[in-house]
């Protein structure tokens, strides 16, 4: 970083966790950023009420994305921390408070490189609201006129407790899972339990579909492919001494391969049909598309390796993709995608609990890997 302080940073990312929102409501987080981007003499659109899109212009036609989402989660933070969520069981839990910091360091660094007219690459720096729930980078692409733009990239950075400070982590191909999710009802008959012949057991056909659901990845799909199909909730009956006349199931389903996913999606209406007819249940299977998988540009992806070392950060290529969503897969749509992980673990200083956790804690310091990375990606389009 040449024009951004490390205070600077710590006042940025510490506001954004005291006051952290969620999925669309995330009113003061934006007005927050704003306000941040007028100081820096910025211009931006606000294509949604909690989205806002800076522009920076570099030399030619093309253009880059840099993504940051914003939201928070819906757990009550536990760190005893001065700057602890003020919004009381609501909390910065997946660390978009420090993806927005990173991003608004990175502008920083970047509109001054524009104004010498030194920056070869225009580009998108968005601040995307609502990860966390269904979409949000959906409902942008949505709402926002992206093909105006001749755009030949797109990049987005997420801490991650697995990997130490100073790393940043990636892999061509997938990265992260699709997430979809499925739920069954069931409509029975109910009738007491001492004649019990003239019901028909919504719990019984409950338990057919778990089992028979749970047996796709076995039989029906290839065994060399990661996939989970997991029933989270199940639900059955009245009372205990009737026979259940309604019975739910619901559940994620998460594979890279979207043929998988039509099989699944296929298998599990199929065993609904069928246990139906064997039980003489009324039953109706729902199938809810969510984000497709993160797939890694194999032409994007020896940028993000060399800004990485540029940004004196280890690179690590991982093996194996994360059964984790992401709703970044949708700027799939617009361009080829890299999705890369920015290590805050340490150990040193207790700062190990994961994602999604009342615990999770960073150092800013772990930040400037990921601002100096977003600089390099930039500047690593001098040539195109």
């Amino acid at each position: 970083m040449k024009f951004t302080k490390l205070e600077q940073i710590k006042n940025w990312r510490r506001f954004l966790h005291e006051n952290p929102e969620l999925s669309l409501k995330e009113y003061k987080t934006t007005e927050f950023i704003r306000n941040e981007l007028d100081k820096m003499g910025l211009e931006y659109e606000a294509p949604m009420d909690t989205a806002t899109v800076v522009k920076l212009r570099g030399k030619g036609e093309k253009y880059i994305v840099l993504r940051a989402d914003i939201d928070a989660l819906p757990i009550k933070e536990m760190n005893d921390i001065e700057f602890r969520s003020k919004n009381d069981g609501v909390m910065h839990a997946c660390g978009h408070d420090a993806h927005a910091t990173m991003l608004l360091g990175a502008i920083n660094e970047l509109s001054e490189i524009s104004k010498s007219k030194d920056l070869d690459i225009n580009i998108l720096a968005i601040f995307q609201p609502s990860e966390e729930s269904f979409g949000g980078a959906n409902l942008l692409i949505e709402n926002y006129n992206f093909d105006k733009y001749e755009i030949i990239g797109s990049f987005a950075l997420h801490i991650n407790p697995d990997y130490e400070e100073g790393t940043i982590i990636s892999r061509i191909g997938p990265i992260m899972a699709s997430c979809n999710e499925f739920a069954v009802n069931i409509k029975g008959k109910s009738a007491h339990v001492g004649k019990r012949e003239e019901g028909i057991n919504a719990l019984n056909a409950a338990i057919q579909i778990y089992s028979q659901v749970q047996a796709i990845p076995t039989y029906d799909l290839d065994s060399k492919h990661t996939n989970i199909i997991h029933t989270g909730i199940v639900r059955a009956g009245e009372v205990m001494n009737s026979v259940p006349e309604n019975a739910f199931l619901e559940g994620t389903i998460r594979t890279y391969d979207k043929d998988d996913f039509e099989i699944i999606e296929k298998r599990i209406v199929e065993i609904c049909q069928g246990v139906s007819l064997s039980t003489k249940c009324e039953v109706v299977p729902e199938i809810r598309a969510g984000y497709p998988a993160v797939i890694n540009s194999e032409i994007l992806y020896d940028k993000s390796v060399n800004a990485a070392k540029k940004a004196k950060a280890n690179h690590i290529t991982r093996k194996d993709p994360y059964l984790l969503g992401e709703d970044f897969s949708f700027f799939g749509k617009i361009a080829p995608i890299n999705y890369s992980f920015i290590g805050v673990r340490n150990n040193e200083l207790g700062y190990t609990s994961g994602l999604h956790t009342p615990t999770l804690q960073l150092r800013e310091e772990a930040l400037i890997f990921g601002i100096d990375y977003f600089v390099e990606i930039a500047k690593s389009f001098g040539k195109e």
